[in-house]
């Protein structure tokens, strides 16, 4: 059985996390599980709770928030490990304008705000156990620790966002949530009691030894300029992350499938290059969703970046920016993207010129949540919004189960961006006529489906008049044994060459070198977005490891180019560049 234990965060230190709308909290009354009644003010009976779990990232992301989780088993641990059982991860400074962790009794400050204690739990001191919490751990019997205190989201996780097994496979743990959750959104009916302020100093103490543990390690690394390659970074990012980090960053769908074809779908072609030509300079300079770019690469939109480092997405601004490609902000970034441009207004300015973001957007089944993020993406200067369209139901991520039976280390605290409606950023009833309502409150910037495999698709996107489309498979996240975005791009070019002269197409997915981006061009691409790579660079070095990566890819893309004969993107044909030709039997 897995136990957790909590990091109390008060409201009042100004922590920040995920929430998420209860399906089943509507009422302002409600009776625990000893049957005792508790109640909130007056003033906040007609609001909503949801209880936010989860290892992994939400997908969406709404201004202000995030959360930890903080993970344990209590099988096979000694008692050193049983007095520091759980830590964070490296992230887990949070928020630049978030506070440090609390010690305030977590029944202290329940009746600051006004929430009902009058001390009959299962405990003899009116506490509930994280070991009973942890006993609620399964899809029908789910319980959750936000602030101290304990709710049932057994009715919560069939909805969730980022799939039921999100919930599931965290149940009987604990995330820390941000200022005013319990007056905004929490439920009362889903309060259970509240948990033993002995186990916030427990997990508190095992927070901060973990913190220091991945500090330590991060100052340890080899210098930066001796990571030769993108596989170097991760490698080295690997070497330090707690388990359940590194398994969020490369998780996958079901078997992995998809996710492995990724990688390798790049080696079923070779470049044929040409020769006897003057390279003596060239010119990997571009347009990347019609903003320049210095190389024909970009930064997939890939959620949390925070797991792996205290600014998370902050770096991949920062590192964007001074390497002048393009950066796609996640729907579930760890910061609030308020902040996100916040940082990017800062380095224009230092920078002297207007740094390169797109925005992703998932469908939100509330329109009018879509209508507030649309216009802060405008107010905020992003140019292009990408249409996330492989999602409209959420995935089966099984090894992400499968770690919920991990023991003995100590867990990473996982700050999530937020979600405040179950049906948020899955809708299954998206439809091609839900284009106009983007292009309607979105005027002026050009729109790009992410997530296409299909040549009609394409087809469609151009009829209606969309800029192009990203060919991925969400990183073999989504639906297991979805063909790669490249093999898409292959299959379209061979079907309609034309096709690929008169839309935008970009590869997203497995790429891990220079003359991989190449391959793409030759075929038609305009681009080709990494998503993870950045993750685990930024992770290992911060600012410096974005950087890093950047430099790798842009050494090898000029090297590539110089030994295929061509001193401009543009030099690229589809005759420098063979596959393997497939037969599907």
């Amino acid at each position: 059985m897995l136990r957790s234990t909590l990091v109390n965060t008060a409201r009042r230190h100004g922590a920040r996390a995920a929430t998420h709308p209860c399906p089943t909290c509507t009422r302002a009354q409600f009776t625990s599980a000893s049957s005792t009644t508790r109640r909130l003010p007056d003033t906040q009976s007609k609001r909503y709770i949801h209880a936010a779990v989860g290892l992994i990232a939400i997908i969406g992301v709404y201004a202000g928030t995030r959360s930890v989780i903080h993970l344990e088993s209590r099988a096979n641990v000694n008692e050193e490990q049983r007095k520091d059982i759980d830590g964070t991860v490296s992230g887990a400074k949070g928020s630049k304008k978030a506070g440090v962790m609390s010690r305030i009794d977590p029944q202290e400050d329940l009746r600051a705000e006004g929430w009902e204690v009058d001390g009959s739990s299962n405990d003899s001191d009116g506490y509930l156990t994280m070991a009973e919490v942890a006993s609620h751990h399964l899809a029908h019997d789910a319980w959750v620790v936000v602030e101290g205190k304990v709710f049932d989201v057994t009715e919560f996780h069939k909805n969730h966002p980022g799939g039921s097994q999100i919930i599931v496979a965290n149940a009987g743990r604990d995330p820390v949530h941000p200022p005013n959750t319990l007056e905004n959104n929490l439920s009362p009916e889903c309060f259970k009691g509240l948990v033993n302020p002995k186990e916030v100093e427990e997990s508190l103490r095992a927070f901060e030894a973990e913190q220091a543990r991945v500090e330590k390690a991060r100052d340890a690394l080899p210098e930066v300029e001796t990571m030769l390659g993108l596989e170097d970074l991760e490698e080295t990012a690997q070497s330090f992350l707690a388990p359940r980090v590194s398994n969020y960053y490369s998780g996958y769908s079901l078997d992995g499938h998809s996710a492995s074809q990724n990688r390798s779908s790049f080696r079923k072609c070779r470049l044929v290059p040409r020769v006897m030509r003057d390279v003596t300079s060239v010119r990997p300079q571009t347009k990347i969703f019609g903003i320049p770019s210095a190389l024909p690469i970009y930064v997939s939109p890939s959620s949390n970046a925070l797991l792996g480092h205290p600014d998370g997405e902050l770096n991949i601004v920062r590192g964007a920016a001074k390497t002048g490609i393009v950066q796609g902000v996640s729907a579930a970034a760890s910061f609030p993207l308020t902040e996100i441009l916040e940082e990017k207004a800062k380095m224009d300015e230092e920078m002297g010129n207007k740094m390169g973001m797109v925005y992703q957007v998932y469908l939100s089944r509330d329109r009018e949540k879509n209508v507030e993020q649309l216009q802060q993406v405008l107010e905020g200067g992003c140019q292009a919004l990408l249409l996330t369209v492989d999602s409209n139901v959420g995935d089966h991520r099984q090894v992400t189960e499968k770690l919920k039976g991990t023991k003995g280390d100590a867990e990473p605290g996982i700050r999530m961006g937020p979600i405040e409606n179950e049906d948020q950023w899955h809708d299954s009833s998206q439809n091609w006529d839900d284009l106009q309502f983007i292009q309607k409150h979105a005027p002026g910037l050009p729109i790009y489906l992410k997530g296409v495999s299909h040549i009609e698709d394409v087809r469609l996107a151009k009829k209606h008049g969309l800029a192009g489309c990203i060919l991925s498979n969400h990183g073999g996240r989504q639906l297991d044994g979805a063909r790669t975005g490249f093999d898409s791009l292959r299959s379209i070019h061979a079907q309609d060459p034309q096709l690929v002269k008169e839309i935008e197409l970009y590869v997203d997915g497995g790429c891990r070198r220079g003359h991989e981006v190449l391959q793409a061009l030759a075929l038609g691409a305009k681009g080709v977005g990494l998503g993870r790579p950045f993750l685990w660079a930024q992770a290992a070095y911060g600012e410096q490891g974005v950087i890093r990566a950047v430099r790798i890819l842009e050494k090898e893309i000029a090297t590539a180019m110089q030994l295929m004969g061509v001193r401009d993107l543009s030099q690229i044909k589809p005759d420098m560049v063979e596959c393997i030709q497939e037969i599907w039997k």
